[in-house]
């Protein structure tokens, strides 16, 4: 290839790989700030993460803490206060027709990263990293919603001690794209 032909192909793949980011950016591949959709049952964090129940968050996303998913509550878990506890309220009533259908409640995922980047929740979990700095204050949310970006931008200024508590972690491209 000659010199002045490869000087041409340079900004075909800059318009290709812009492309490309646009695209994975507006095609669904993540959820966006202040996405907050309707749930299927009403669940009320500020009830039960804050006020006097106080339930960590570890007591309903199990798996936060051991695994790359932080897990969503099975109906049992729920079901094991609400068969007695408000069982009279219609959400309840909800749940457990969930419960006696066997069948997980649907709920509409709210915090999406594209494909390509992978959140261990549970490393960051176990450097002490709370939901909170990601997820925003939830047990205040009366409907859940996305507090934060969670665009890449978002995630380095964690890694690079730009957080609030500060963190510090490796910021190479393999550390998230893997």
């Amino acid at each position: 290839m000659r010199l002045e032909n490869r000087w041409v192909a340079i900004p075909g793949l800059i318009l290709l790989a812009a492309t490309a980011a646009i695209l994975s950016a507006y095609a669904g591949a993540s959820s966006t700030q202040g996405n907050g959709p309707e749930q299927p049952i009403h669940f009320p964090h500020p009830l039960h993460a804050a006020g006097a129940m106080k339930i960590n968050c570890l007591y309903c996303h199990y798996t936060a803490n051991k695994s790359p998913d932080p897990g969503l509550p099975a109906v049992g878990t729920c079901m094991g206060c609400h068969t007695i506890v408000r069982a009279d309220k219609p959400e309840i009533q909800k749940l457990a027709g969930y419960y006696n259908k066997k069948q997980p409640v649907p709920w509409i995922r709210i915090h999406k990263l594209p494909e390509y980047v992978h959140f261990p929740h549970m490393r960051h979990i176990n450097k002490g990293v709370s939901c909170q700095t990601c997820h925003g204050e939830i047990q205040t949310m009366t409907q859940v919603y996305q507090a934060s970006s969670l665009n890449m931008g978002w995630c380095v200024n964690c890694h690079i001690g730009r957080s609030n508590p500060p963190f510090k972690a490796r910021y190479d491209c393999a550390v998230c794209h893997y």
